[in-house]
């Protein structure tokens, strides 16, 4: 049964979740080793759920996700550690490890290409229909290049990028406050992200965009609450943070934490807590900046009463303290029954609300002189109705050289628009007899849109006569560029790897 799966590349740990075509079903997937397992209390009551921690490690073999803790190779310097966070800013940050110079990027790359394999081998790599990858509004150009060149690199064509405020919007089933002002709050377990935002349709992909109007931000998440639980227990027994965020979980589903550990007894109630964290100044903290948002927002004419509801996402929101806060602020805007995995099923659902394979909307053709050299030809290289992103070679054309000596060739691109419709109609007379009314249609206009700047594919040595020199291949990328790869048959090499090229429409 075909399968669409979603991957949320968070912070510090990835949700993965699958659908099945047929029936519908929905499951967060485990992962064998590199996956750990949590559990969330839900409106539904308590619910596991796996997740794959963000970082690899390259020592005796690479370990990834949830290896990394259970071989001990945290603390290693071999270790790359939530990587989003220097994919986010462009920082790949090479380390040279052994004998290898590996950048982030490069480690970001070998843990999704292990969690990619782990997926084809669970469902059979035939029987994945799409992935949806999820990365956050704020930097959604910087992460869907990386995607987009993680693809590239591991041959992946079936595959869409949506950013986590659209996943947030359709996840809690409001696809009808398009165009409207909302707030979509995401809890990490490091970070509190904050965005006013407007869901805009576009009519190239993604089909569901979210425009930011502004954000606010704070290191500061569920981690803090298990420091404090963790030095709350300090004298009595030494406690990791994985256990920690166990008894925050805990106490999520329970007013009252009970439990004998290493021989100790523990208990520690809700309540108790939530005074401990006040101490802290956290609540008041996380009020301040709600009310900050909004004096930012009253910057760009929008007030508390313009927004719609508030998308509350994220593991750490399911914490009460945090729930308590946000819901005597907002009142019924607050949205947090889905807060758990609003993220990655919204993304599965995205597929059935806009993301159907984005086309092209025009032919576009390469100019080439007739071969008595009088006039010019206009080859098609990509039809209109083209669906993108493509991999493996829409079209591929053979360039001669013109003349012995010829240095470069030139590629003139041009977008053809045939008039739909005309105002100029005429009765007519068919061979039977018949009238019929027919549209005058005018000639198909032709746009040079590289004009400014054209593509020079540099010749050396120089042509031949006639000479089948070049192949030229076309793709489309993600993005809507156009990407030329070039081969030069004479000296049998690639002098251009899907280079970047026109944006196409």
């Amino acid at each position: 049964m075909a399968k669409t799966v979603s991957i949320f590349f968070n912070n510090v740990n990835l949700q993965i979740y699958s659908q099945d075509e047929e029936s519908g079903r929905i499951e967060s997937v485990h992962l064998g080793e590199i996956s750990t397992t949590v559990e969330i209390n839900t409106p539904k009551g308590p619910e596991k759920i796996h997740l794959v921690p963000a970082m690899i490690c390259y020592a005796d073999r690479i370990y990834c996700g949830q290896e990394v803790f259970s071989q001990k190779k945290f603390s290693s310097p071999a270790t790359f550690k939530y990587m989003k966070q220097y994919m986010a800013k462009r920082q790949f940050l090479p380390r040279i490890i052994g004998d290898q110079e590996i950048s982030t990027f490069q480690a970001a790359t070998d843990l999704l290409i292990n969690i990619i394999d782990r997926i084809h081998d669970l469902y059979g790599k035939d029987q994945v229909a799409m992935i949806v990858f999820i990365v956050e509004p704020l930097n959604f150009s910087v992460f869907a290049a990386t995607i987009e060149e993680f693809c590239l690199r591991i041959g992946l064509i079936n595959y869409k990028v949506v950013d986590e405020a659209v996943c947030a919007l359709l996840a809690y089933d409001l696809a009808n406050q398009i165009d409207q002002h909302l707030i979509y709050l995401h809890f990490g377990y490091t970070t509190i992200d904050l965005y006013l935002v407007k869901i805009v349709e576009s009519s190239r992909e993604p089909r569901l965009q979210s425009v930011i109007i502004c954000s606010m931000h704070k290191n500061y998440g569920g981690a803090d609450i298990d420091k404090v639980i963790q030095n709350y227990f300090a004298d009595k027994v030494p406690l990791n943070m994985k256990k920690a965020r166990e008894i925050r979980g805990k106490l999520n589903i329970n007013p009252q934490y009970r439990e004998t550990f290493n021989d100790v007894e523990l208990s520690l109630e809700r309540s108790e807590l939530h005074k401990m964290l006040d101490q802290k100044g956290y609540g008041r903290e996380l009020q301040v900046l709600l009310r900050d948002l909004f004096d930012l927002a009253s910057g760009f004419g929008v007030t508390y009463e313009n927004v719609g509801y508030v998308l509350g996402t994220g593991l750490s929101l399911p914490t009460h303290y945090y729930k308590d806060i946000m819901k005597s602020f907002f009142g019924p805007k607050f949205l947090s029954q889905k807060a758990h995995e609003a993220i990655p099923i919204g993304a599965l659902r995205y597929l059935k609300k806009g993301g159907l394979q984005a086309t092209i909307k025009a032919n576009y053709a390469i100019r080439s002189r007739t071969a008595k050299g009088d006039g010019y030809r206009y080859d098609i290289i990509v039809p209109k109705g083209t669906p993108y992103p493509t991999q493996n070679g829409i079209t591929s054309i053979v360039a001669n050289g013109f003349f012995a000596g010829q240095l470069e060739v030139e590629l003139d691109i041009f977008r053809m628009d045939r008039p739909e419709s005309s105002c100029d109609r005429e009765i007519v007379i068919d061979d039977t007899g018949r009238m019929q009314l027919e549209e005058n249609l005018g000639d198909e206009q032709q746009s040079f849109i590289n004009e400014a700047r054209p593509e020079i594919i540099p010749l050396d040595p120089p042509a031949l006569d006639n000479e089948q020199r070049l192949e030229i291949t076309f793709d489309i990328s993600l993005n809507c560029d156009l990407l030329i790869t070039v081969k030069d048959l004479r000296r049998n090499q690639t002098i251009w790897k899907r280079k970047k090229s026109v944006r196409l429409e």
